[in-house]
């Protein structure tokens, strides 16, 4: 199974957009979060200003995520209207 996973230019996470595919034997998001902190080097989970979207829809946590082959993640900076 492939998810495609897209890291907009956030703080202290990346200073540029990076696109990347992860091969998962089963779709949890744990396996998800584990693989792009390692990527990352940072502790997502601690990260107050990043927004998950799983195929355009807003995740409040990426661990109880459940995906599918071709599924879209996106990691980007939180976004406040006003």
């Amino acid at each position: 199974m492939k998810v495609h996973v897209k890291i907009f230019p956030a703080a202290e996470l990346c200073n540029q957009r990076r696109e990347l595919e992860i091969d998962l034997d089963e779709g949890n998001g744990d396996e998800i979060l584990e693989y792009l902190q390692k990527l990352l080097g940072v502790n997502l989970k601690e990260k107050k200003t990043l927004m998950f979207l799983h195929n355009g829809c807003g995740l409040e946590r990426l661990e109880n995520a459940v995906f599918q082959d071709g599924d879209q993640l996106w990691l980007l900076p939180l976004l406040s209207g006003g």
